[in-house]
């Protein structure tokens, strides 16, 4: 962050998980711009997913959301990740990905489809428990949380404990069950990012 590239925070993690507070927490403690996938495009999504038949709701389980709609979805994320950072200023991504975490080369892949300028990437994994994630995601009281929740056990063997296969970037996790221990991880990563 102080030296000659700027840094894109990448933040993984599944709903309820804290990634949002995390994110924007990183963005306040480096002045690194903030960018939500949800924010930049979910109003096209839903709109997209109407006009193709579907649930706007249901999106995990739904084919065409997953192949058709999703992959535009972080395609323009990296590129206005990537228009920043060739303006200099350094990123916060915050997006699931959980679809892409098993291909080790999705990282930089979506990276050079974007072409982004050289900078320091750093892939922020958010963990918390089953039972604080399943209480985030019931109090948000979202409408495309109702399958999650009906059959919790089930999202969560799937969606949970999933691991991050990609080989680009500096990989930390931040534990999000308690908010002292988030802070302290977050301390912990952007000290090593301003001494990168």
């Amino acid at each position: 962050m102080t030296g000659s590239s700027p840094t894109a925070f990448i933040t993984l993690g599944g709903a309820g998980s804290g990634k949002t507070t995390v994110s924007r927490r990183l963005s306040a403690a480096t002045g690194a711009a903030y960018l939500d996938k949800d924010a930049l495009a979910g109003p096209l999504v839903r709109f997209a997913l109407e006009a193709l038949g579907h649930d706007p709701t249901d999106r995990e389980s739904n084919e065409a959301y997953v192949s058709q709609v999703m992959p535009l979805e972080y395609e323009a994320l990296f590129a206005v990740a990537g228009e920043n950072l060739a303006l200099g200023h350094s990123v916060v991504l915050d997006a699931p990905f959980v679809a892409y975490l098993a291909d080790p080369d999705f990282l930089a892949a979506a990276i050079g489809a974007a072409r982004w300028p050289e900078a320091d990437i750093r892939v922020v994994h958010v963990r918390a428990s089953s039972e604080i994630v399943r209480e985030r995601v019931r109090l948000r009281g979202l409408d495309r949380d109702r399958a999650k929740l009906a059959d919790w056990p089930a999202y969560w063997d799937r969606f949970g404990t999933l691991t991050c296969a990609w080989r680009t970037g500096r990989h930390s996790v931040v534990r999000n069950d308690d908010d002292a221990q988030t802070l302290l991880d977050l301390e912990h990563l952007v000290a090593a990012a301003r001494e990168a």
